[in-house]
């Protein structure tokens, strides 16, 4: 049985006020038609998602896995209800912005200053997500224009391939390696190595780099981008990582280092090419080529 949009909104709402009745108020609803929804939800489930307490309903670890999954849902939908009314209003400049979480500070915060500097007016709606994530709302058309890591080619997808990202061993400015200049990966045996999730394009690179040198090793920490840099900068062993956050100004406790690892990878732009792009969407595209892929010949079609 699918579960409702509405069970799914009280639900969020119960998670967020950990009350049927502040959730009652909150939607509009009486408290039985909000305590039935939840009822009706984890029978749906097959388990309790809450715990009754005297002090209100407190949620069950299922509840909390559950629920980030449904925070992306009604992001999407507050998406789309930022797009349906900008063209209710009249379709002024409107400009909706997908990207792999750790390349939005290197790739769309300083694209997006220069397009709403070139069109005041304009609506922007930009999200961030896993690559998996940036593709499939790219292919149904949700988001006018991706950015995501590597040159994936579909009949669906247009990539334009951007600059290439270097790979180097990030640690914090106090690590016994940061003195060196070049690590080795025999330097990175006695270090908590952290890496990118397994199965990302990511870790492929840095897998085939290791690979490349005939070495085993295994990362005792698996994390995105972003959380491996904030777990490096509590003190929490090293990373093989993309070093954009670091060569722009982030994370100043932080210094990367070259490895002997060498590894690049590809960052590209990608947009569908069978839905037709708006003038905006267009222009973005040819700022965003232009910072960053100045001597690359890119014709942007003028319709799918």
């Amino acid at each position: 049985m699918k579960a409702s949009i509405r069970s799914l909104e009280v639900f969020r709402s119960v998670m967020h006020t950990g009350s049927i009745s502040k959730t009652a108020i909150e939607l509009n609803v009486s408290q039985p038609t909000a305590s039935g929804i939840v009822k009706r939800l984890e029978e749906k489930v097959g388990m309790p998602l809450f715990y009754r307490t005297s002090f209100g309903l407190s949620p069950t670890p299922e509840a909390v896995q559950l629920l980030p999954e449904v925070e992306r849902i009604f992001g999407h939908f507050d998406h789309m209800q930022t797009k349906i009314d900008n063209i209710a209003r009249g379709g002024d400049a409107f400009l909706a912005v997908q990207s792999i979480s750790s390349m939005s500070k290197h790739f769309v915060a300083p694209t997006i200053p220069r397009f709403m500097a070139a069109y005041p007016g304009a609506k922007v709606s930009f999200h961030a997500g896993q690559s998996s994530q940036v593709i499939g709302n790219i292919e149904v058309g949700s988001f006018d224009v991706g950015f995501i890591y590597g040159t994936r080619v579909n009949e669906t997808l247009e990539v334009i391939p951007l600059e290439q990202i270097q790979y180097r061993c990030i640690v914090r400015r106090d690590s016994r390696l940061a003195s060196k200049a070049v690590v080795d990966v025999a330097d990175l045996a006695d270090e908590i190595l952290i890496l990118n999730r397994s199965g990302t394009y990511l870790r492929h690179a840095v897998e085939r780099a290791l690979q490349r040198q005939g070495s085993h090793l295994e990362p005792q920490i698996e994390a995105g981008t972003m959380q491996a840099y904030d777990l490096i900068s509590q003190g929490v062993g090293v990373g093989i990582l993309d070093a954009s956050l670091i060569t722009e100004g982030h994370y100043a406790d932080l210094i990367s280092l070259p490895t002997t690892l060498d590894i690049r990878v590809q960052a590209s732009l990608i947009y569908n090419r069978n839905v037709s792009l708006s003038f905006f969407a267009r222009q973005y595209i040819g700022m965003v080529v232009e910072r960053f892929a100045p001597t690359r010949d890119v014709s942007v079609p003028l319709d799918g």
